[in-house]
């Protein structure tokens, strides 16, 4: 049997920040935050930024396209929506989201 190699790569401070962001976005989508209410408008708000210049803009620091993350996020929302996962389910794949990127 044949293992595959896995390159694990090293992210710089600048990038860290930038997947946090877009991790943030994740979670405000979702509504998913801790220790804060988010209004109808915030989470619209989170939601639509995926389909933004903002959300490319972040998308190039970490090096990924936002197609990418859109797809990752209509994945996500997909499954959470059909209930193949749970909200921790969720919160585990976005703080794994830098494995994807």
């Amino acid at each position: 049997m044949e293992k595959s190699i896995t390159e694990s790569r090293t992210r710089t401070p600048e990038e860290k920040i930038w997947i946090g962001i877009i991790q943030q976005a994740f979670e405000d989508a979702f509504e998913l935050g801790m220790g804060h209410n988010l209004s109808i408008s915030e989470v619209s708000q989170a939601r639509n930024w995926f389909y933004t210049r903002a959300c490319s803009d972040a998308c190039d620091h970490v090096g990924t396209t936002r197609d990418h993350i859109l797809k990752l996020y209509n994945i996500l929302s997909t499954r959470y929506k059909s209930g193949l996962i749970t909200k921790d389910d969720l919160r585990r794949a976005i703080r794994r989201l830098e494995l994807k990127i």
